[in-house]
């Protein structure tokens, strides 16, 4: 599982840059590359709503086998137009509506099988493992992309893509899965008002669900914006987006390193004290002049942003219980990505009207306050003790 994670992380990574790069040079239109991910997003999100229940009825490792090997034959099409010198933003589209479909259904599994893999005790360290060499595969992505499609062409890059998807797919095979026989099965509706009822008790997984939510806010702001501010702002080439692009990933695989080692008195101020780091250098990208700078900025946003998202992830799987756990995840990753297309539409709109560095600065300056919140408040003292809750819930 963790070799096969780390493939489609590289490969996935690939893919996005890959249709990033084609849909802003066939259009040269922000609000495109806006389009292209609200494709991806709104069909995901519905389908994310439906698919909880599902996932804890079927069998969690062929469902991402099959969710593997579908995206891997799906960026044959883009491959084809390339190949022929047919491409069109609608190819782009395709896949993308059809990524966006299968996401939802390969993530929560994806998420999921961890806990009927390895003991609640070794969830934290297993979850480090796996981000960090999803992490890397992703931080590899951008420099590789970027160099191949600059001085060698976009062809083996889609070759690539397609290959690496079937061989992830094929190495989950070898993934024991150890299921729990139910036995009942209840309906769809039933399943789901559990999931969701469960989920609003559990008011620790509530509420870092709506910290996470404002950071993939922002992630859906700078999928438009990446690419326009490297080339357009810092004058950087597709080599320099991928360098750029690589840093956050970078700084995302050495924060796994570091995140089972640093002691800490409280475990709210050090995960919201990272998620204001972040929100920090988000404002630093919309200052800075530099590119080495605003690499910098990425490498120290990765760091940070892997102490939140690794605590938040394992709190998660320590306090759901298995059999709740796909519908659970799927929830919660409505929730969050929910706010990506949003930031998305927002960001194709201002992006043309205000410029690439205010938007930059102002979902810097609301990732922050909100952080500073959660660290300041009283209210948030639960989150310290998850540990106690999570007795209460079983």
């Amino acid at each position: 599982m963790w070799i096969g994670n780390g493939i489609s992380e590289l490969a996935g990574a690939f893919g996005t840059f890959c249709n990033s790069l084609l849909i802003y040079e066939i259009t040269d239109s922000s609000w495109a590359l806006g389009s292209m991910w609200l494709l991806y997003f709104l069909p995901s999100l519905a389908l994310q709503v439906f698919i909880g229940p599902y996932i804890d009825r079927w069998s969690r490792k062929w469902t991402m086998i099959f969710a593997l090997w579908s995206r891997g034959l799906v960026f044959v099409i883009p491959l084809i137009g390339v190949m022929t010198n047919t491409l069109v933003p609608w190819h782009i589209f395709i896949v993308q509506i059809i990524i966006g479909l299968i996401t939802p259904i390969y993530s929560p599994a994806n998420q999921a099988i961890l806990s009927s893999i390895v003991s609640k005790k070794q969830l934290h360290t297993a979850n480090a493992y796996i981000e960090g060499m999803a992490r890397l595969m992703t931080f590899t992505a951008p420099v590789m992309a970027g160099v191949v499609i600059e001085y060698i062409g976009v062809n083996s890059t889609l070759s690539f893509i397609c290959l690496s998807l079937i061989i992830s797919g094929s190495l989950l095979l070898g993934v024991s899965e150890e299921r729990e026989k139910r036995p009942e099965r209840k309906a769809w509706g039933t399943e789901f008002m559990e999931g969701i009822s469960y989920f609003f008790q559990q008011r620790t997984i509530v509420w870092l669900g709506v910290f996470l939510a404002f950071v993939q806010f922002g992630v859906g702001v700078t999928m438009v914006i990446n690419i326009p501010y490297i080339k357009t702002v810092l004058y950087g080439n597709n080599a320099m987006y991928g360098y750029f692009m690589a840093g956050f990933p970078l700084g995302y695989m050495i924060g796994t390193l570091l995140v089972g080692k640093l002691k800490y008195a409280s475990r709210r101020r050090l995960m919201l004290g990272a998620l204001l780091i972040g929100g920090l250098t988000y404002i630093n990208l919309g200052i800075t002049s530099s590119l080495i700078f605003a690499i910098a900025t990425e490498l120290i946003a990765g760091i940070a942003m892997a102490f939140f998202s690794i605590h938040n992830i394992t709190i998660c799987q320590q306090t759901v219980p298995n059999h709740l756990m796909g519908k659970i995840i799927s929830v919660r990753s409505f929730i969050i990505r929910a706010m990506m297309p949003l930031g998305v539409l927002i960001s194709g709109v201002l992006s043309e009207v205000w410029g690439i560095r205010p938007l930059y600065i102002l979902i810097g300056t609301l990732i922050a306050i909100i952080s500073l919140l959660g660290m300041l408040l009283p209210y948030f003292a639960f989150i310290d003790n998850v540990n106690t809750e999570e007795k209460l819930a079983s």
